[in-house]
């Protein structure tokens, strides 16, 4: 009876979800993150155009080396974490050795779009860094920083997507223009490195 049990078990391990990828779990822990350092706040007459007028942050969170995300526009790489209360996307980017300085800018609007239905998932937030506007990232040349986006939660029932950036003003080394992403079975942007949690509870 054991062994029947045992057996059933390992077949139920290895259902797949129809793509030729084994199932993942129904819902992943959401990714670790921590508060960048503040070195200097916007402007309060912030302008896209000017620099000077962008806040400095330092001291980002690093990716760990073991995560591969996938590369959904050119640049940044992406894995979703399918959570209850939301979807966390972790955006990995890889300041190159001789830049000391690096802008970013994230904008409302981008969403994750259920490529079956059109429904759009909108960015919430993306945890400790301003919307709509430029910052720098300083002191972390030749590292992979890591944001941690944080989206409306997504239903079982969504299983193809795609990334929709939304246009945001054009500047110097920045196009504004709105991206859509091709479209990815979201087990391909799910973490598949087992990772190992602490003990206990987690709390934010």
């Amino acid at each position: 009876m054991k062994k029947i049990i045992f057996a059933l078990v390992l077949v139920c391990l290895a259902v797949n979800d129809g793509y030729g990828r084994k199932e993942l779990p129904t819902y992943d822990v959401r990714p670790v993150n921590q508060a960048p350092t503040l070195e200097r706040p916007a402007w309060p007459n912030y302008d896209v155009q000017n620099e000077n007028s962008f806040a400095v942050f330092n001291t980002i969170l690093t990716a760990p080396k073991q995560d591969n995300g996938k590369n959904v526009f050119d640049g940044g790489y992406w894995t979703l974490y399918r959570c209850k209360e939301a979807t966390y996307v972790t955006y990995d980017w890889k300041i190159p050795e001789y830049q000391d300085w690096w802008f970013f800018r994230f904008t409302t609007g981008t969403a994750i779009i259920d490529a079956d239905t059109g429904d759009q998932y909108l960015l919430r937030e993306v945890e400790y860094f301003p919307m709509d506007q430029c910052f720098w990232v300083h002191g972390q040349s030749g590292q992979t920083i890591r944001f941690v986006l944080v989206f409306a939660p997504l239903p079982q029932t969504v299983k193809r997507v795609q990334i929709f950036e939304a246009s945001a003003p054009t500047r110097k080394w920045m196009e504004g223009d709105a991206e859509r992403s091709r479209v990815f079975h979201i087990s391909e942007l799910r973490p598949r490195v087992k990772r190992a949690e602490k003990e206990g509870r987690v709390i934010y």
